[in-house]
C-alpha cells in the first residue's frame, strides 16, 4: 500500500499563499483558537464572508470547512495572541522564501505584527512586533544558527544553497559536489524542495533519480535546470490545477497544486482551489486514521479477549475435572465404608501401641500382608495422621483420626465447590465469547467501511483559462486584446513569453509601471486602440498612486525589449532595456471607466477598462480617476450612480469583488460619466 503524504512542502505552501492572498487579505481577525499542541484555527471575517484558516504545525495551512471543536479554556499562549491580534486587520499573507514558513501581517492599533507559523521540525508559532523582535513564542528554542526567545530579533532558518526561483545549470553544478549521494536526495537537500517535487523534476528532465550526484553531465544539469524552472513557474505563476491523487487501493495518497507526471495513470479528483483540495485531502486522512485507530483498538481487544478465553477455558476444564475427581473419591469411600472404618480403627490402636506415626509407618509392609483392607494401604505418613489407600484404582487419602464417612463428606464438599467454580467460569466464558464476537463485528464493520472512502465532492472540470487571464486584460473598442502585467514576475512573463513580432508594447515613462501588450498579430493598430492601451499603461503606473492627472507613455516593438542593459549588465526580473527608436504619447489622461454590460438574456456584468472601450459598448458607465476613496467605497459609489441610470440593479458579489481588484492601487475617485 502506498504511504499517503501527510505534510506540505514549501512549494505547496507557496500555492496556498497565492490563493490566500486574494481571499483573506483585508479580513478582520475575529478570533484565534489553539485546538491542541500543534493546531491553530484563525477565524477571519470580511463583509459577506467568514473564513477559517487551519494551521497544523505538523502538516500545513489551508482554509477549512470542517467542524472543529476548540477547548473550553484557551492556553496562556493563545490568550496572549488574542490580546495582541484579535480585531486586527490581516494586511498581508506571505511566505519566507519558499520555506515552510507562513507569515501573516496583522495591523492592530496602528502597529503591524507578524504572526509566523514555522511548519517544519516540531513546528513553532512566533509573534514578531514592529521592531522585528519576538514578542511571543510557542516553543522557546536556542539553536546553533538562531534563537527563538522573547526579546530576540527574529531570524528565519538558513536558506538552501540553490534558489529554485532563479536557477540555471551553473547554480545546479553544486549538485556534483555532493558526491555519491543519490540524485533525488541531493536535489532535495540542495534546493529545499520536499514532497514529490524532486522526483517530479527528474522525471520531467528524463534523468534517473537513483544516479549519483557526481555523475551528472553538463547536458543533464541543463535538462534538470529547465525542468525545475518550469515546475516552479507552474506553481508560482501559472493557473493552478489542484487535485487529490488516489492510489490503486482507492485511498488518497497525495494532494497537488498542479498535474504531476509521477502520478500518471492514477486517479485524480479535481478541485476548483488548492485550499479546497487540501481541506478534502487532510479531512479524508483524518477519517481514515480514525477508522484505522478503531480497527487497531478492535484488534488489540480481540487479542486480549482470545487470551482471556483460552485461560477461562482451561480454568473451566480444571474445575470440571476436579469436581469429577472429588466426587469419585467420595463415592469410592462410601463403597468401602465399613472396611475403611475397621482399617482406621486398627491403625489408631497400633499408633497408640507403637507410640507414634513414624513407628506405624515402619509397619506398613507387615500390615499389607494381612490382606484386605490392610493390603489397600499405599503409604502411611511418618509425620501426619494420614494414610493413602488404593480403592479400585483410586488413590484416596484418609485422616486416621476421623471416620471414613467424614472424609467422604469432605470430598463431596470439595466437589460441590469445584462445580460452583465451574459454573462461574462457564458464565464468564460466555460473556467473553459475546464480547469477542462484538469486537470481531466492529473490526469487520470498520474494514468494510474503510473500502469506500467518503471522497470530497469534486467540482466539474473547470474551463481552461486563456493565457491572458493570468494578467489584467481588456478588449479595446476595436476588439483587440490589451494585456497588462501586475508585478515584476508577470511583466517578465508577458514580455518574454507572450509578446510576439507584429505586436506592440507600451510602458509609462515613470518607474513602477506595468508593461502593456497589444496583441495585433501584425495588423495595423487603430489610433483609438493605441490611446486606450496608453490609458491602461498610465493608469496602472505609479502616476495614479501619486495622484497625477496625466503621464507620458512610450510604445515599442517586442524585439526591442532586451534583458541586457546598455553596459552589458543583467537586468532584474521585470525590467527591460528598450533599444532603438520609440514613440512617445504625451499627456495621456489617467482615467478608467466602470460600466454595465448586457449580453443576451443574462444579468448585467460590471466591468472596468479604458474609457473608450467601455463607452463604445454601453452608455451606462462612470469615469474614475486617482483619488483617496478606497476601492470598496469607490465601486459602491459607482454602482449607486449606475443604479440611478438603470434603475433596480442586482449584481453578484463576485462581479463587485472582481472590479474592486482592478482599481489601481486600491484607491480612486469618481470623475464623472455621460449625461
Amino acid at each position: 500500500m502506498v504511504e499517503a503524504r501527510d505534510s506540505l512542502s514549501g512549494l505547496d505552501l507557496a500555492a496556498v499563499v497565492r490563493e490566500l492572498s486574494g481571499t483573506i487579505e483585508g479580513s478582520r481577525l475575529a478570533n484565534i483558537y489553539q485546538l491542541d499542541k500543534n493546531k491553530f484555527l484563525l477565524k477571519l471575517r470580511r463583509p459577506g464572508a467568514t473564513h477559517r484558516l487551519l494551521v497544523d504545525l505538523g502538516a500545513g495551512a489551508y482554509l477549512t470547512s470542517a467542524e472543529l471543536r476548540a477547548p473550553e479554556k484557551p492556553t496562556g499562549f493563545c490568550m496572549g495572541l488574542r490580546k495582541d491580534l484579535r480585531g486586527g486587520k490581516l494586511a498581508g499573507v506571505g511566505q519566507h522564501d519558499l520555506d515552510r514558513i507562513l507569515v501573516l501581517t496583522v495591523k492592530k492599533g496602528g502597529e503591524p505584527y507578524k504572526l509566523i507559523f514555522e511548519l517544519f521540525g516540531g513546528g513553532n508559532v512566533v509573534l514578531v512586533g514592529s521592531d522585528g523582535r519576538i514578542k511571543r513564542v510557542l516553543r522557546p528554542r536556542e539553536m546553533r544558527d538562531r534563537r527563538l526567545l522573547v526579546g530576540e530579533a527574529y531570524e528565519p532558518p538558513p536558506r538552501p544553497p540553490i534558489d529554485v526561483r532563479n536557477v540555471d545549470a551553473g547554480s545546479l553544478s553544486a549538485l556534483r559536489d555532493m558526491g555519491s549521494i543519490e540524485l533525488v536526495r541531493g536535489l532535495s537537500r540542495a534546493t529545499g524542495l520536499g514532497g514529490p517535487y524532486p522526483e517530479e523534476v527528474l522525471l520531467r528532465a528524463g534523468v534517473e533519480k537513483d544516479r549519483t550526484c557526481s555523475s551528472l553531465t553538463g547536458e543533464e544539469l541543463e535538462l534538470i535546470s529547465r525542468a525545475l524552472s518550469e515546475l516552479v513557474r507552474a506553481v508560482l505563476e501559472e493557473p493552478l490545477e489542484p487535485g487529490v491523487v488516489f492510489g490503486p487501493d482507492e485511498r488518497p495518497i497525495d494532494v497537488v497544486p498542479i498535474r504531476m507526471r509521477r502520478y500518471s495513470g492514477l486517479k485524480l479528483v479535481r478541485f476548483s482551489t488548492f485550499n479546497e483540495a487540501l481541506d478534502a485531502y487532510f479531512s479524508s486522512l483524518e477519517r481514515l486514521r480514525a477508522r484505522e485507530e478503531i480497527s487497531r483498538a478492535a484488534e488489540d481487544e480481540i487479542r486480549r479477549l482470545e487470551e482471556m478465553l483460552r485461560v477461562q477455558e482451561e480454568a473451566l476444564e480444571k474445575f470440571r475435572r476436579k469436581a469429577e475427581e472429588f466426587s469419585a473419591l467420595g463415592n469410592a469411600i462410601f463403597s468401602h465404608l465399613d472396611q475403611l472404618n475397621m482399617l482406621l480403627g486398627e491403625l489408631r490402636k497400633l499408633r497408640d501401641e507403637l507410640g507414634g506415626w513414624a513407628a506405624l509407618a515402619e509397619r506398613a509392609e507387615a500390615l499389607r500382608a494381612r490382606g484386605p483392607p490392610f493390603s489397600w494401604i499405599t503409604s502411611i505418613s511418618r509425620s501426619r495422621p494420614y494414610v493413602v489407600v488404593n480403592l479400585d484404582g483410586l488413590e484416596v487419602e484418609l485422616d486416621v483420626r476421623k471416620k471414613a464417612q467424614d472424609t467422604a463428606s469432605a470430598y463431596y464438599e470439595k466437589a460441590k465447590k469445584a462445580r460452583r467454580k465451574a459454573r462461574g467460569a462457564a458464565e464468564a466464558l460466555e460473556k467473553t465469547r459475546r464480547a469477542l464476537e462484538e469486537a470481531r463485528a466492529r473490526l469487520a464493520a470498520g474494514e468494510r467501511a474503510a473500502v469506500p472512502i467518503p471522497r470530497p465532492k469534486p467540482v466539474p472540470e473547470a474551463r481552461r483559462r486563456a493565457w491572458y487571464e493570468q494578467f489584467r486584460w481588456f478588449r479595446s473598442s476595436d476588439d483587440l486584446l490589451i494585456v497588462a502585467g501586475k508585478d515584476a514576475a508577470t511583466n517578465e512573463r508577458l514580455v518574454k513569453r507572450y509578446a510576439e513580432p507584429g505586436d506592440l508594447l507600451l510602458h509609462a515613462d515613470i518607474p513602477g509601471a506595468p508593461f502593456v501588450l497589444v496583441k495585433a498579430g501584425g495588423r495595423e493598430i487603430p489610433e483609438r486602440t493605441l490611446l486606450e492601451a496608453a490609458e491602461i499603461a498610465a493608469s496602472y503606473s505609479r502616476a495614479w498612486k501619486y495622484g497625477l492627472g496625466a503621464a507620458t507613455v512610450m510604445c515599442f516593438r517586442p524585439e526591442q525589449a532586451r534583458k541586457i542593459g546598455p553596459h552589458g549588465e543583467k537586468l532584474p526580473r521585470g525590467a527591460f532595456y528598450i533599444s532603438g527608436s520609440k514613440r512617445y504619447i504625451r499627456g495621456v489622461r489617467l482615467n478608467l471607466a466602470i460600466g454595465l454590460l448586457k449580453t443576451g438574456e443574462g444579468p448585467f456584468r460590471l466591468v472596468l477598462g479604458p474609457v473608450g472601450a467601455i463607452s463604445s459598448r454601453t452608455d451606462a458607465y462612470v469615469i474614475i480617476k486617482p483619488g483617496d476613496l478606497k476601492a470598496e467605497e469607490l465601486v459602491h459609489e459607482a454602482i449607486k450612480v449606475l443604479r440611478r441610470r438603470r434603475g433596480r440593479l442586482e449584481l453578484p458579489r463576485e462581479e463587485v469583488e472582481r472590479v474592486k481588484a482592478l482599481v489601481p492601487y486600491g484607491r480612486g475617485a469618481i470623475a464623472g460619466g455621460p449625461s
